[in-house]
């Protein structure tokens, strides 16, 4: 574990499935998910291709375990091996401070936003098949659906905003 390629390795894949995990929650939670919300059922195809199709929450959640796993390798390899006095120093806390709340976010996003998202998606479907607008009942499910799935998209990326920011600077702190 003390090779640098290895070392390097695991910085670049915490890196880049980071910035795509970050950069993709963001995406969502300030544009895409209130766009399709104020487009109603006529977003469905748009957001049914992007989930069954493209997969996107399989490729977040992914992103953000390989990042929160290659993070953990990366903190036992600064700690050297996850020992007391580094970890206790305002670098080691700022550091986990930040893995703890992008384990928070993902822990969210397996709860609440994937089976949300997973509800939204067959019930867009279902007005869809149907040929009309979608009845009373199913336009106050998808907007209280989408209701949920919006404050806890703008929960994780709020916690994603952190958990960047305390990577960003803990290096400089002493």
């Amino acid at each position: 574990m003390n090779s640098p390629a290895v070392v390097l390795i695991l910085r670049l894949l915490h890196v880049l499935s980071g910035v795509f995990w970050v950069g993709s929650v963001l995406f969502f939670a300030r544009f895409l998910l209130p766009t399709a919300a104020a487009l109603g059922p006529a977003a469905g195809p748009v957001m049914n291709h992007l989930s069954q199709v493209r997969k996107v929450p399989q490729m977040l959640i992914g992103a953000g375990l390989i990042s929160i796993l290659s993070g953990l390798g990366l903190y036992w390899h600064d700690s050297l091996g996850f020992q007391g006095p580094w970890m206790r120093s305002p670098t080691g806390m700022t550091f986990a401070t930040g893995g703890v709340l992008a384990i928070i976010a993902i822990l969210i996003g397996l709860t609440v936003n994937r089976p949300t998202a997973d509800r939204l998606g067959a019930l867009m479907a279902e007005i869809q098949a149907r040929g009309g607008p979608p009845t009373p009942e199913q336009a106050a499910s998808m907007r209280a659906l989408q209701g949920r799935l919006g404050s806890a998209l703008r929960f994780v990326a709020g916690l994603l905003i952190l958990a960047t920011s305390a990577m960003a600077m803990a290096r400089y702190l002493s």
